[in-house]
C-alpha cells in the first residue's frame, strides 16, 4: 500500500506532467474528499495565475493502486479571475434597449433644440420691433454690426499662378533610351 507522503509525491509529478515542471510549487494541502478520495493542493507558479493553485485529485480504494482521476488548476480567494459568462442574447438585448434610450435622448435633445431656436428667432423679431424707425442712422449702424460678424473683408487679392507649373518632374523610363544608346554604341 502507497503512503500519504508518496502520494503526495505521486500527485505533484502528475501535475508537472499537466502543466510543466516549471509550472508547480510547493505542497500546501491535503483534503479528504470521501474515504479514498484525496485532492493534493500545490501552489502554481505560472506568470499570470497569481493566486492560483494546482489541484489533483486521487483515488485509491482500500488496498488497491492509486489512479488519478483529475488534475486542474482552481482559483484561491486572491485570485483574479474572469467575470461571469453572459450569454450573447442578453448582451444583444442589452445592447438594443441602451441603442433605443440613446435614440429617445437624442430626439428629445433635437426636440429642445428646436423649440429653443424657434424661441431665439421670436425673441430677435421683437427686438427688431422695438428699434425706432424714424432714427434711420441707429437702424443702419445695427444692420451693419449684424452683418459685419457674418461677413468676411477681402482687400488684397490673390496671385494668379495657374500657369507656373514648377520644374518638370524627373523622366523615371530613361532605361528605355539607355539600351537604344548602348546598342548604337
Amino acid at each position: 500500500m502507497t503512503k500519504l507522503k508518496d502520494l503526495s509525491e505521486f500527485a505533484q509529478e502528475a501535475a508537472r506532467l499537466t502543466g510543466g515542471r516549471r509550472a508547480v510549487g510547493d505542497y500546501i494541502r491535503t483534503d479528504e474528499e470521501e474515504p479514498g478520495l484525496r485532492s493534493y493542493i500545490f501552489h502554481s507558479t505560472l506568470r499570470g495565475y497569481v493566486g492560483w493553485f494546482w489541484s489533483v485529485t486521487i483515488y485509491q480504494p482500500l488496498g488497491e493502486e492509486p489512479t488519478i482521476s483529475e488534475v486542474v488548476m482552481m482559483p484561491s480567494e486572491e485570485a483574479l479571475i474572469a467575470p461571469k459568462w453572459i450569454p450573447w442574447s442578453e448582451r444583444l438585448a442589452d445592447y438594443k434597449a441602451l441603442q433605443a434610450e440613446l435614440e429617445a435622448q437624442a430626439a428629445a435633445e433635437a426636440e429642445d433644440a428646436a423649440l429653443l431656436t424657434a424661441d431665439a428667432e421670436d425673441d430677435d423679431e421683437d427686438d427688431l420691433e422695438l428699434v425706432d424707425v424714424a432714427d434711420e442712422e441707429t437702424l443702419e449702424h445695427a444692420t451693419e454690426s449684424l452683418l459685419a460678424t457674418t461677413e468676411f473683408d477681402v482687400e488684397e487679392e490673390t496671385e494668379d499662378d495657374t500657369d507656373n507649373t514648377g520644374e518638370k518632374p524627373p523622366r523615371f523610363f530613361g532605361w528605355k533610351r539607355r539600351g537604344k544608346n548602348k546598342k548604337n554604341s
